[in-house]
């Protein structure tokens, strides 16, 4: 149990950050469009950010389904 424990400890940090980094980029495109020449779509990039951060928020919601459930103090 303690290897699936790190393991899905694991993913999350990984899914964590990729929502991060996609955050990062997407607020560098969209305020700092101008210091990045001869960048002619840049609404292509910041929709690929947008599906990196959708995609790593949803399996942030389903590996939470796999997480040992905590019990009450009360034993419930």
């Amino acid at each position: 149990m303690e290897k699936m424990s790190n393991r899905i400890k694991s993913l999350v940090k990984k899914y964590e950050s990729e929502v991060l980094e996609a955050d990062e980029n997407i607020k560098l495109l969209l305020n700092n469009a101008g210091i990045i020449p001869d960048h002619t779509d840049i609404n292509k990039d910041i929709d690929k950010w947008l599906e990196v951060k959708s995609s790593s928020l949803g399996k942030l919601q389903h590996i939470a389904s796999y997480l040992p459930k905590q019990e009450n103090k009360d034993g419930k």
